[in-house]
């Protein structure tokens, strides 16, 4: 079975045991971090597998926790938010409490405010729509890949989110794949805008970014899309 093809916890088990290798570790995990991630986590709860997802989220389980922490902290701590999303899925399929299902995204996310990215990953592993935005606002950006070495157009977009937290989170396809450089960017530029006194806490902000060649966005890279978030984000505000 080729790495590319992972789509459940099991396969995920089974690749990281044939890498034998640090490269083909790495080489698998770039491949979690491009969707073998979720795919498993939407495999886990649209069949309501609750039970793997307990073994995946138990920290005594040193082979399970090796594959969850090889990326690094950050790393872990976003796909411990999909294994909880994904447990917050299940309840949801079982029609339990709203307050059971508020209690798991909290201890989903990693700070208060990203409580509304947790919300919106539960939604898409259960194959439902986001939530509704109330507007949002696009600018056209230019990334460089690093690759071929030249400049890609692409589309920022906006979503002004109701019923919020105060949150700033992409949506959950980009989750993975931003580096140190462009998370501070977010960071900054979220910054410039609560010191503007633009930012409300009542409502979440969420980005996606599309290629205009229609190609998938593998790695976020570098601070180049502060001053575009900052822009964006102070113009959407502005327009209340």
């Amino acid at each position: 079975m080729p790495a590319g093809q992972i789509e459940t916890f099991g396969e995920i088990a089974i690749e990281w045991k044939k890498a034998e290798r640090e490269s083909d570790k790495r080489a698998v995990w770039r491949t979690l971090a491009r969707g073998g991630w979720f795919r498993a986590c939407r495999d886990a709860a649209q069949r309501g597998d609750r039970a793997t997802l307990e073994v995946w989220l138990d920290e005594s389980d040193s082979t399970k926790q090796d594959i969850v922490q090889f990326h690094g902290a950050e790393a872990a701590q976003m796909v411990r938010a999909h294994l909880l999303c994904s447990f917050a899925a299940c309840l949801a399929r079982e029609v339990v409490p709203l307050e059971l299902m508020k209690s798991t995204w909290e201890a989903a996310a990693s700070q208060p405010d990203a409580i509304g990215f947790c919300r919106d990953l539960t939604q898409e592993l259960l194959g439902e729509p986001l939530r509704k935005p109330e507007r949002d606002l696009s600018l056209t950006v230019l990334l460089v890949d690093t690759a071929r070495n030249e400049g890609i157009v692409a589309t920022l977009t906006l979503e002004l989110v109701p019923e919020g937290s105060g949150g700033f989170y992409p949506v959950p396809e980009l989750a993975f794949g931003r580096d140190p450089d462009f998370r501070r960017a977010e960071a900054e530029a979220r910054a410039c805008i609560e010191g503007i006194n633009l930012w409300r806490k009542a409502q979440d902000v969420r980005w996606r970014l599309q290629r205009r060649d229609g190609k998938p966005i593998a790695n976020l890279s570098g601070p180049s899309l502060g001053a575009a978030f900052a822009l964006g984000i102070a113009q959407l505000f502005a327009e209340e």
